[in-house]
């Protein structure tokens, strides 16, 4: 494996590895107030252009990435969704 493949593969898990806390925070607390929903669908938005073009350049660390950080991401959504509807009645 090239040294380009390794440092993608590195990129994409530590990159990957940044809304895991988060997620889980979400999960256990049930509290999701402080998390922008801007910033979740900013994020959704971003990986979507990294995902086509990662498609288009068969980069497979960036493709793994992105459409792992759109999965928790929409995690985000779903529980910020619910939790902030329940919080607020």
């Amino acid at each position: 494996m090239a040294i380009d493949e390794i440092a993608g593969w590195m990129a994409a898990i530590f990159t990957t590895l940044i809304l895991v806390p988060q997620v889980i925070k979400a999960i256990t607390t049930k509290k999701t107030r402080d998390v922008s929903m801007l910033m979740i669908v900013f994020t959704v938005l971003g990986n979507l252009g990294w995902l086509v073009q990662s498609i288009y350049t068969a980069n497979r660390p960036l493709m793994v990435c992105a459409t792992l950080i759109i999965i928790l991401s929409f995690i985000m959504i779903v529980f910020k969704f619910n939790n902030d509807r329940k919080q607020s009645e």
